[in-house]
This record gives structure tokens, C-alpha cells and sequence, in this order.
């Protein structure tokens, strides 16, 4: 499927508007245009349209690399839960990915300027919720384009001692990197294009497309 070509701006659109996680505090966060909380929230809603089996592994391959140790686990029927892993901080958010043998953080932005400390309370997060299952732990960051010292900052923010001595950049050697926001949208178009143009929630991706190009503008779609 084409991405549209438009020069309209995103409309005011919101998926699953009527879901039980859209409080009064949430809403408030997706209408503030300074926030990335509805963008997160339409983009990987959208995706979650698809078994996570579908995606999951193709998105930590773009972020982690080839290769990487997340992608091959199990990752049919994860949850995937914004705000899950509650990470703090003006002009962030976060989607859990709650897979059975891993658990994911993404920390999303309309920036790529994220300030070492909300990267590392996404660290942390992701430590914290891979320990229930015994899981592997990963870290996303989802921003309009990617710093160039990506990596660097995200160990600058993992190396934290933890309360039994290791150091979370050890832990998560390997399982940190980043997307953009047009990464998830190829992603999504990919989606669309494989499925059944009656069946598939295609209008739910153009959606998301002019969305991501209007409110999180970096790399081409």
C-alpha cells in the first residue's frame, strides 16, 4: 500500500477512543501537542491490530540489529501497554512490549534530544519488569530521527549500579537502540500491504501515516 500524499495536517484522530485506559489523566496527556502520548498511542494501537508475532520481531530487528537475541523469542500474543512501564518526564512516554520471554520499554518522543535521565528510568523500567518471568530485558527509543551518539547515550544512561551490584548497561549490553516514528510507519504500511485490503485495517494506517508525518516530522515514509 502507498503511503497518501497529502499536504493536510493529521486529523484529530484517535484509535480505540473508547478503551478503558483513556482516562481523564490520559486524555489530557494526548491532547497536549508538546507530548508524544497520542502519537504512541495511535501508533502502536495500530500495530497491535496484528498479532505482535507479526511485527515485534521486525521492529527490535530495525532498533537492535540483525541478529539480535530479542527478535527469535516468543512473541504471539505479548501485550502491549502504553504507559505500562511508567516512566517519568515532560515531553516522554512509554509503551510496555510484554512478551513471555521478554519484556521491551520504548520510550517515545517527538525529539531526538531525550535527556539521559528519562532514558534511564526506561532502563530501569525495563529491568524492573523483565524480573517477573524471569525474562530478557530491552530498551526502544522512538523518536522523529536518531541521535548520532545513540548508542553512547543510551550506556551513558544505563550504567547505573543496581541493588545487587550489577550495572544495568551490562545487562542490557546488546538490547538497547532506537527507531523512528517513520520506521513504525513503514512497518505498518508493510502490514497493510501483506493482509487483505477488505479485511485489514488499512484506513487505521493511512491514518497513522499522515499523523506520523504531520506531528513527528524526520526521515521520509
Amino acid at each position: 500500500m502507498e503511503p497518501p500524499v497529502t499536504d493536510a495536517t493529521a486529523p484529530e484522530w484517535l484509535i480505540d477512543a473508547a478503551d478503558a485506559r483513556l482516562d481523564d489523566e490520559r486524555l489530557a496527556r494526548i491532547a497536549d501537542d508538546g507530548r508524544p502520548d497520542r502519537l504512541a498511542w495511535n501508533t502502536f494501537r495500530t500495530l497491535a491490530l496484528w498479532d505482535t508475532d507479526a511485527w515485534v520481531p521486525a521492529l527490535l530487528e530495525v532498533a537492535l540489529g540483525d541478529g539480535n537475541e530479542l527478535s527469535p523469542l516468543e512473541w504471539s500474543d505479548a501485550a502491549v501497554v502504553p504507559w505500562g512501564a511508567g516512566v517519568p518526564g515532560d515531553g516522554v512516554c512509554d509503551v510496555a512490549l510484554e512478551g513471555a520471554h521478554a519484556y521491551v520499554v520504548a520510550v517515545c518522543s517527538l525529539t531526538a534530544d531525550v535527556p539521559l535521565e528519562f532514558l534511564r528510568a526506561g532502563a530501569i523500567a525495563a529491568l524492573d519488569g523483565s524480573v517477573h518471568g524471569s525474562r530478557e530485558a530491552g530498551l526502544v527509543l522512538v523518536a522523529p530521527t536518531m541521535p548520532e551518539d545513540l548508542n553512547e547515550r543510551l550506556r551513558l544512561a544505563a550504567d547505573v549500579e543496581l541493588h545487587d551490584g550489577r550495572r544495568a548497561s551490562d545487562l542490557l549490553d546488546a538490547a538497547m537502540g532506537g527507531v523512528t516514528w517513520a520506521d513504525l510507519a513503514r512497518l505498518a504500511l508493510d502490514l497493510a500491504e501483506e493482509g487483505d485490503p477488505d479485511t485489514e485495517p488499512v484506513e487505521a494506517v493511512r491514518q497513522l501515516v499522515l499523523e506520523i508525518e504531520a506531528a513527528a516530522p524526520g526521515e521520509p515514509v
